[in-house]
């Protein structure tokens, strides 16, 4: 009975002192697993750098549908053609103000718009000349012409832009905007009469056969019967 009692315990012992030494071992093997599947760090970032280096150089391995037309230079900005510096140029101290050219070609007359605008050949005779330039025009010395003969002679006068100056044949009181020659002599010999500068040179030719002949007024009513 008593070795019964012994064994008994003894087998209760070591029922105790091997179960530290399984659960050891039976950690021991967990940790052995985890360790085994644990992947180092280097070697873990390794293939993320080859990855990610491949991903960068793939679009330059595609070849691109896009074709590139130039090619960007570094440096200052450049104009295609004369590059000249841009100025302004006052054309009004470098245009001929002399003559101008008319309808004929090659023929050219002084650059004056002062001209005469109209002839009047029924009684009272005159030759009107008008300012059409900006600004007065002086006319003094400027004569009137015709067939080669100096018929009128303009005293000191400044005719005033858009202004008319009638000068008559015969007597009569004079004004701002009418002259007389106070002579029997005709202000025309032919049928042209021309107005020229101080200098001679003809500015204006009239055709005195194409002026209209004034007209008397009449009445409208006067041949109308009346109650």
């Amino acid at each position: 009975m008593r070795c019964l009692s012994a064994l008994i315990l003894l087998a209760i012992l070591l029922s105790f002192s091997a179960g530290p030494v399984l659960a050891q071992g039976a950690m021991n093997a967990t940790n052995d697993t985890v360790i085994a599947n644990v992947v180092p760090v280097e070697e873990a970032a390794a293939p993320l750098k080859e990855t990610v280096e491949a991903t960068e150089a793939a679009p330059q391995a595609v070849a691109s549908r896009f074709q590139q037309l130039s090619k960007y230079v570094k440096g200052p900005a450049t104009v295609l053609g004369k590059n000249a510096a841009q100025e302004y140029v006052d054309v009004s101290q470098t245009a001929n103000r002399d003559t101008v050219f008319t309808r004929e070609a090659g023929a050219a007359t002084p650059a004056v718009k002062v001209g005469i605008t109209r002839v009047n050949t029924a009684e009272d005779k005159y030759v009107e000349v008008t300012n059409q330039a900006v600004g007065p025009w002086d006319l003094t010395g400027w004569t009137l012409a015709s067939a080669e003969n100096t018929t009128f002679t303009f005293p000191a006068l400044t005719l005033e832009e858009e202004a008319s100056v009638r000068v008559h044949e015969g007597e009569g009181a004079g004004s701002k905007s009418d002259i007389y020659t106070n002579s029997s002599a005709p202000l025309w010999i032919d049928n042209l009469v021309s107005l020229q500068d101080a200098e001679g040179n003809i500015i204006s030719t009239y055709d005195v056969s194409t002026a209209p002949a004034a007209g008397a007024w009449s009445d409208p009513l006067a041949k109308q019967i009346q109650y």
